[in-house]
């Protein structure tokens, strides 16, 4: 069992060794064995949230004697990550960067595929669409054919009309007939001779 007198002995060598009102309250007391105690003390360093002042005192015959003073981290304290080696933290970033490059290789291989479908597709939509105009195409070619077929049709009748209307043969002139209607003397100037006469 500790000495009472040990616990303020330890919180002096805290304030010598902490900033000016560094050190708080009196946490926790642990004993190390042989005669060894370690009392813990809060600390007031902004920055240091839950760190604790640590004195290790020794208690000999001749009197107590400071082993070490330490400002210690407590169990909510916010800590460095802890040390790796640079042998592991090398092997970690190539694991790392061969999954990266394994995962690039596999979406680049994905996009092929799907590019190689819409190649496919694309190749279909292009052949249906050239049997559709050469469709397009033989049907409006037939339209015009008859089109066509239906021109010749009305000519040949407008020629028969034609031929109907001035009283002609196949055969008979046409220039003929048209001296002949100028020979002809019209009907009100006959009628005008008779009443001459």
């Amino acid at each position: 069992m500790p000495k009472p007198e040990l616990q303020e002995f330890a919180r002096r060598a805290a304030v010598e060794s902490a900033p000016v009102n560094g050190v708080g309250a009196f946490v926790e007391l642990i004993e190390e064995g042989e005669s060894v105690f370690t009392y813990l003390f809060e600390t007031k360093q902004k920055g240091y949230v839950g760190w604790r002042w640590s004195v290790t005192v020794f208690d000999s015959v001749d009197g107590p004697t400071v082993s070490e003073v330490l400002l210690m981290p407590g169990e909510q304290s916010l800590v460095a990550p802890q040390w790796v080696p640079w042998s592991e933290r090398l092997a970690d970033w190539k694991a790392l960067q061969a999954e990266l490059e394994r995962q690039a290789a596999e979406e680049a291989a994905l996009a092929a595929e799907e590019d190689g479908d819409d190649d496919s597709e694309d190749d279909e939509a292009e052949e249906d669409f050239d049997d559709d105009s050469v469709e397009d195409e033989t049907e409006t070619e037939d339209a015009e054919g008859n089109a066509d077929s239906g021109d010749v049709s009305d000519s040949e009748g407008d020629d028969e009309a034609e031929l109907a209307a001035t009283d002609l043969e196949p055969g008979e002139d046409a220039e003929a007939d048209s001296g002949k209607a100028r020979k002809r003397i019209p009907r009100f100037m006959r009628r005008r001779r008779t009443r001459k006469n």
